[in-house]
């Protein structure tokens, strides 16, 4: 069986790591266009994606940490949602990772190449098209029909919401993301809350990224920059910034025919908590019963579907 995961954000390594490690006979190619950059936030795991990384790849978070840039987690610290600051822990022995997801693909399929030799390879080239019939699904790249069993489509955002749901009852549509060129000396991911949202902190060995949510329909945007640079005792123009725009919502049919949707492909939610790393772990794991006939397509929808509403 041959599968081709489109795209190298978090969810494409994921992805690839998981097919490798889970289903030993599988070929993997991930396909990905160079020129185009990942978004480069959500930087802050669950506890399944150090243990994911050691099975695949034989990343040993003790041993390796400094190729991802990577700190320790121990849980969530929460600041100024109540009358006191508290801390939601991850129960020992577990724990999740903040990382650098800027060098994340590089590092670990260069591993995975080592590990798993001709059943992994990298494809570079713009995807123009996926296609699929009873028999197979192709992947137009460049000029090139490539042929797959199935192919999962890690792409990010999709370009227009016909196909979704949108979570019109989650209020928040706009960050903008502030790097701090220093390490972050802390082994939590920080949520703080704002007067117009709320904002995250995430520590790495090298530098800190922070952003700042909002509603961009009650807040103005630049009012959540002075507000922003308030918190840091800092000028707007001292800001290290990014901007996002987003909604929230997920896909109609996470698996249909021989496709997959995973990432920002299939769902965008809350992102506190790491939560969405929760998902698609739960996305991948169906999928594995999915191609192994142990469910059908209406199964796997169903069970994703009521996830993501619970």
């Amino acid at each position: 069986m041959k599968i081709a995961v489109i795209g190298t954000g978090t969810v494409g390594v994921m992805t690839v790591c998981h097919l490798l490690h889970y289903t030993p006979d599988l070929e993997v190619d991930c396909i990905f266009n160079p020129t185009k950059n990942i978004l480069g936030i959500g930087e802050s795991s669950n506890v399944h994606l150090p243990d994911l990384l050691y099975k695949a790849a034989g990343f040993n978070t003790a041993l390796h940490s400094d190729e991802l840039d990577v700190t320790f987690k121990y849980g969530v610290k929460y600041v100024n949602w109540r009358k006191k600051d508290f801390f939601s822990p991850i129960i020992i022995p577990d724990y999740a990772l903040h990382f650098d997801n800027f060098k994340l693909a590089d590092v670990i399929f260069k591993r995975l190449k080592k590990q798993h030799q001709k059943r992994f390879n990298t494809i570079e080239g713009d995807v123009k098209d996926i296609i699929q019939n009873d028999v197979l699904a192709q992947v137009k790249v460049n000029d090139k029909l490539l042929e797959y069993d199935f192919v999962v489509d890690c792409r990010g955002y999709p370009e227009d919401y016909s196909d979704y749901e949108v979570a019109d009852f989650l209020p928040l549509n706009h960050a903008i993301v502030h790097g701090i060129n220093q390490p972050g000396n802390w082994n939590y991911t920080y949520h703080q809350a704002t007067k117009n949202g709320w904002m995250f902190g995430i520590p790495l060995q090298q530098r800190q990224g922070w952003g700042y949510l909002f509603n961009d329909n009650i807040t103005d945007v630049e009012d959540a920059k002075k507000d922003m640079a308030s918190i840091f005792n800092i000028s707007v123009n001292e800001l290290n910034l990014r901007e996002f725009t987003f909604k929230p919502y997920r896909t109609k049919k996470f698996i249909h025919g021989r496709i997959l949707r995973n990432g920002n492909r299939a769902i965008f939610y809350e992102p506190i908590e790491a939560i969405s790393g929760v998902f698609y772990d739960n996305i991948n794991s169906a999928f594995y019963q999915y191609i192994h006939k142990l469910s059908n397509e209406d199964q796997v929808n169903y069970y994703l579907t009521k996830l993501a509403q619970r």
